[in-house]
């Protein structure tokens, strides 16, 4: 039996609006995440960040703009022996195992973040880790212990008093003075974003020498034991293979005039997964058996995504979220509804399994029962409450299975425990060349194919029903805007048009079907063919993506698919406008980047989209995105604009002040956002002042990290 998740309280959503889950801090001999906290000591804890128990169990992220603090443990701040620290144990030890991914052994979670979601500034206040094997396995940390040195070559003497901030800074709003793609500093705590779970990702290590994120991990800080030298000479030179206790402790002795004291923050430590996967499914072997309790040898047995961070594409809706699939051909494919809210998993568990009828004296009234009967089971019973589209599930059966019965009307029931029903199911198509019927279900469980007496399998041809749609494309939350569909001519497998009145039911992934039902006894909305075409009109909602809208006969044997995308609509306010890159100086060119810019109804623009940026006391400096619209247009990427603009200088003033606006429309009349910068004025060719640029949206992100941010309204 597949294992559930269970909801979890929601955590701060911050700029780009990510919500969290805690996990409960239960120990597990066999998961990969640490499970006891021996001892720790903290100076000056971040208030609220004071329960220890949060670094056990699975680590939360947020993004890479703003991280979660619904699951965090303050270290706290160096000072008079014993100093600030973390005293981890880890019931399964972890190991330097030549098949972790990528080579590194292990990950540390904290809430470090990117300052206006640039990756070569970020906002970090750094631990060092010490590790140890229990050696003499009496469970006690009374073994020799390693330290990672890190980029900075740091040893134990920077504890516990600790060390000011070096140069380059190492904590703070830090920037990378690298300008090729790699990180200067490597080799301690929160340095790295924690992002939102994603499948396996928080066993998946992000490369901790290249800027940004690495492909599927989930973000935090990647170690290898081999970078561990003793810390006394109690250790061995060559070091350790693999260790039982961890130590994270404070060593940058500094205060910031905003928030305090500087004091690491973490929220989980996770073994890195081997780098294999069996069943190819997707997901390592490693999380299948120490997290998900999935069979990694059967790629049925796995975890779904039930949404798609940004930072890897996100998923608006229509957007596949993956697919499970057994060797016969019987599957389960999770659809994204749009933007997701509230309590909520991240990960679905799915398993598809042959059963045997668990009714057999249950009765179909008017039909009978095939022997083609899978189970489709979930974590996620309900997929309209998990808020994603109903699962699209495929039922293959064999020809013994439905000898006897008539394949062409083959119709999927679900066994909710006491009968046979139809409820939940829709968009029900067959394909009996290869002998699969597909079908949404909103519900999972156990289905059985059922049909009235007939040849059995004939493999014959389905017909594919041509629909087209006017307009070809819409917008979201336009009501007036009525879609209208129709067929080409539908024939027969004779070549002879579909006769008049033939029914077909139409319906939609997305939005609502707008025409009249031609026959209300039958489930959904029906519309009749006429001169061998059909006709009906859909109307997209407040969501935008693909919306799948399909026509099939009542049969099962005609049908007709159209993707219709909906795009968002204008722009909304707030947006926030960074700085894209700190210690700029006027003229520039200076650039900024906006928080995610969202349409009335919380949908994330998309890239084809433009926002209108007029400046006041400087000019536009980048390419405009549509040289055919009025005004300055600036196209979005991932949700965010990026541009810049030249700043106006002159001798007379050490400063230069620019002020921004951005519009929804290039008429300029729905203003979005709006800001002001004052920059250090280097005019040509004289040398510049002081820099007194005010970055006060990096400090309002850093007062976010420590207090829970404003939520944006649901759509």
């Amino acid at each position: 039996m597949v294992s559930l998740f269970f909801p979890r309280r929601t955590a701060e959503m911050l700029c780009c609006i990510f919500f969290t889950a805690v996990v409960p801090a239960v120990a597990d001999a066999e998961d990969p995440w640490a499970d006891v906290v021996v001892s720790s000591n903290a100076l000056d804890p971040v208030s609220g960040f004071t329960t220890v128990e949060h670094v056990l169990g699975e680590p939360v992220g947020g993004s890479v703009y703003a991280a979660s603090n619904s699951k965090t443990c303050s270290v706290g701040r160096p000072g008079p022996e014993p100093g600030s620290y973390l005293l981890l144990q880890f019931n399964t030890p972890i190991e330097d195992h030549p098949d972790n991914l990528m080579g590194y052994d292990f990950i540390v979670y904290s809430n470090s973040f990117w300052a206006g979601g640039d990756p070569y500034r970020k906002w970090c206040e750094p631990a060092l880790i010490e590790i140890s094997e229990d050696v003499n396995a009496n469970g006690v940390p009374d073994d020799p212990w390693y330290v990672i040195p890190g980029s900075r070559n740091l040893d134990r003497g920077v504890l516990p008093q600790g060390i000011p901030n070096p140069n380059p800074p190492l904590a703070g709003n830090v920037l990378n003075p690298n300008t090729n793609g790699k990180e200067y500093d490597w080799g301690y705590a929160e340095l790295t974003p924690t992002l939102q779970k994603y499948l396996d990702s928080f066993m998946r290590p992000d490369d901790p020498f290249t800027v940004g994120l690495t492909d599927r991990s989930g973000g935090g800080d990647a170690f290898d034991i081999r970078w561990a030298v003793p810390v006394d000479e109690t250790g061995v030179s060559e070091g350790i293979s693999r260790f039982h206790f961890l130590r994270i402790s404070a060593f940058i002795n500094m205060t910031d005039s905003v928030l305090g004291y500087v004091s690491p923050e973490i929220n989980g430590v996770s073994t890195v997964a081997r780098d294999v996967d069996t069943d190819g499914d997707g997901i390592l072997d490693d999380y299948e058996m120490r997290v998900a309790d999935t069979d990694p040898e059967r790629p049925e047995n796995t975890v779904l995504a039930l949404e798609i961070p940004p930072e890897y594409g996100g998923s608006p809706a229509g957007t596949l979220l993956g697919e499970a699939a057994d060797a016969q051909g019987n599957a389960i494919a999770l659809v994204s509804q749009g933007i997701r809210s509230g309590l909520r998993s991240y990960n679905c568990r799915v398993d598809i399994a042959d059963v045997e009828d668990p009714a057999p004296g249950t009765d179909i009234p008017g039909l009978l029962k095939s022997g083609a009967i899978r189970n489709y089971l979930s974590s996620e019973s309900d997929f309209e409450a998990a808020q994603v589209q109903d699962a699209r599930l495929t039922l293959a059966y064999t020809s013994s299975e439905i000898a006897g019965l008539d394949e062409a009307g083959m119709q999927p029931f679900r066994y909710d425990g006491s009968q046979f029903t139809r409820d939940g199911i829709t968009s029900v198509t067959r394909d009996m060349e290869i002998n699969q019927v597909t079908f949404r279900s909103r519900y999972a469980g156990l289905f059985v194919l059922a049909s009235v007496a007939g040849d059995g399998d004939i493999s014959g041809d389905s017909g594919v029903v041509m629909l087209r749609a006017e307009p070809s494309a819409g917008v979201v939350g336009e009501p007036g805007d009525v879609v209208s569909f129709t067929s080409d001519p539908i024939l027969l497998e004779d070549e002879s048009l579909v006769p008049d009145g033939t029914l077909f039911t139409v319906a939609a992934t997305l939005g609502s079907i707008v025409s009249p039902d031609a026959d209300g006894d039958v489930p959904g909305i029906q519309t009749a063919s006429l001169d061998g075409v059909i006709a009906f009109q859909w109307r997209g909602g407040a969501v935008a993506g693909l919306a799948e809208v399909t026509a099939i006969s009542l049969d099962g044997i005609l049908h007709g698919r159209y993707a219709y995308s909906l795009v968002p609509g204008p722009a909304t306010s707030p947006v926030e406008i960074f700085t894209a890159r700190p210690n700029q100086t006027a003229p520039g060119p200076v650039a900024f980047i906006t928080s995610p810019i969202y349409d009335a109804f919380g949908n994330v623009l998309t890239g084809e989209q433009t926002v209108t940026l007029a400046v006041e006391n400087g000019a536009p400096a980048g390419q405009d995105a549509r040289p055919d619209l009025p005004g300055h247009q600036v196209a979005l990427a991932n949700g965010c604009a990026p541009f810049s603009v030249r700043v106006e200088t002159d001798n007379k003033h050490d400063t230069a002040t620019v002020f921004i606006y951005l519009y929804a429309d290039p008429q300029e009349t729905a203003l979005v956002g709006s800001a002001s910068f004052v920059f250090e004025a280097v005019p040509m060719p004289l040398g510049g002042a002081a820099l007194l640029a005010l970055l006060l949206p990096l400090v309002a992100g850093m007062m976010l990290r420590r207090h829970a941010g404003n939520r944006r309204p649901a759509p």
